[in-house]
């Protein structure tokens, strides 16, 4: 490249600079959305398995109801502790032939109540 006398180059200097600091900035963003990622991933592993343990109280329930059908109504309760749930309570409603079995926990990171229903219908002797 020629330099004429008189006119003045004007240089690339600082984007180098600003180059490498966009691609920090890109970085930096990728790194916490994947931290923020791999975080909602851990909170939903653990509502899980407590949606799990909901699930097999509740059943085991009706599974003893079912067992007992003569004894449906013996089997009604309101908010009964379970120990395998942080805050876990269970209800029981018996209506003729139908039950509902309500399991209620509040997992420690949690702001409200969760729960799981399970609703059937026994028949026979």
């Amino acid at each position: 490249m020629k330099h004429f006398p008189g006119i003045r180059q004007r240089g690339q200097q600082g984007s180098t600079l600003i180059e490498v600091l966009v691609s920090i900035l890109l970085f930096s963003v990728g790194v916490i959305a994947l931290v923020r990622t791999l975080g909602i991933a851990m909170q939903d592993s653990g509502d899980i398995e407590y949606r799990a343990v909901a699930s097999t109280v509740a059943d085991e329930r009706i599974g003893r109801m079912w067992v007992d059908r003569s004894n449906l109504a013996g089997y009604a309760e309101t908010d009964s502790a379970i120990e395998l749930l942080p805050a876990g309570t269970r209800t029981v409603t018996v209506n003729g032939n139908v039950v509902t079995v309500t399991v209620t926990w509040k997992p420690p990171s949690a702001l409200l109540a969760r729960s799981h229903q399970v609703t059937a219908t026994i028949t026979g002797n």
